[in-house]
């Protein structure tokens, strides 16, 4: 049996990325969000989701795209991150795929194309699609974290 990644295909600017599926509980329209005084230029604010509060980042400065205010086509996907679910604000979504582990290329240390924010580069079909570490996109910014470091 071959090992393959479940991804959900995101699109933010003119690039397509994956982000694995596993860690996805939903996808929705985009909702007016509340700011935060003090966080992160990615981070948008918080939403009520249910009952629980959900810090929500703009994927577009996080990858380098460029920013705009975001519109109703735009769209949330709410992701879990250990244990808390976040919001990742992007342009659209394309699609669910299994990709083969034989078509994702790792990043290892040294790697030209190496960046901080991608796991690996998978191809499929034609393209080479960067597989996103959501920890590494958002683990640095979430609101609070600051303060629950100087606390301890």
């Amino acid at each position: 049996m071959t090992d393959r990644t479940d991804s959900l295909l995101i699109n933010v600017g003119d690039q397509t990325y994956a982000l694995p599926l596993l860690q996805i509980q939903e996808i929705r329209g985009w909702s007016p969000v509340s700011p935060l005084p003090n966080t992160d230029p990615a981070c948008l604010g918080v939403l009520n989701l249910r009952g629980h509060v959900l810090p929500v980042f703009d994927a577009r400065p996080i990858l380098g795209k460029p920013t705009a205010a975001p519109t109703p086509q735009d769209v949330i996907v709410v992701a879990v991150m250990d244990d808390k679910p976040l919001g990742l604000l992007v342009d659209s979504v394309s699609d669910i795929i299994e990709i083969e582990a034989d078509k994702i290329s790792r990043a290892d240390q040294g790697e030209a194309w190496s960046s901080g924010l991608v796991d690996g580069i998978a191809t499929v079909g034609e393209r080479l699609v960067p597989l996103l570490a959501l920890q590494k996109l958002t683990g640095n910014r979430m609101p609070g974290q600051l303060a629950l470091t100087e606390a301890a």
